[in-house]
């Protein structure tokens, strides 16, 4: 008997224990103290096999090189892919025929599609108010969100073939 009164108390225990010691599996930075552009091309310098990015505006010549390079050393072609939106694809500093004329598959999306994020070999999604541009890196107040989760993972891997199925 006195089980069965203890097993709603366990329980609890059991729930918020479970909350508390969940290991952290994101760490957030904050631009442009903390050098955001770099923290990106890190993690593209570590890519394995994947990289899909839906950025809404990409002028970063240093992060185009990167993913550059990323296939350069066996990320293979078609497993970089980057959608970007169609209004700053029009700027004359947007990185998408610089990375098609590289054979990195850039796709513009014809509504407007103000995501930031990249996935990265199925696990790693990167995300927050980080355009990947000078100005973000440089001088607004921006945040980049590194979260390493296959579950989260997945969800923006769903999202991004949508986007990508959706654009030209």
């Amino acid at each position: 008997m006195h089980n069965i009164r203890l097993l709603p108390i366990i329980l609890v225990f059991l729930f918020f224990g479970g909350c508390v010691e969940q290991q952290n599996n994101s760490t957030a930075f904050f631009c442009p103290q903390e050098d955001c552009e770099n923290r990106v091309i890190v993690a593209i310098n570590n890519a394995e096999y994947s990289i899909d990015a839906a950025i809404y505006s990409f002028t970063s010549k240093n992060i185009a090189s990167a993913l550059i390079e990323a296939q350069k050393r066996g990320v293979s072609p078609g497993a970089i892919r980057i959608v970007i939106d169609s209004l700053q694809s029009k700027s004359k500093y947007s990185m998408d025929e610089f990375l098609n004329e590289n054979n990195i598959e850039t796709r513009i999306m014809p509504s407007t599609m103000h995501h930031k994020f990249v996935v990265i070999d199925d696990s790693l999604v990167i995300t927050g108010s980080y355009n990947w541009t000078e100005n973000a890196n440089s001088k607004n107040n921006e945040n980049l969100v590194f979260i390493q989760s296959k579950d989260t993972a997945e969800l923006f891997s769903r999202e991004f073939f949508e986007l990508w199925i959706n654009s030209n």
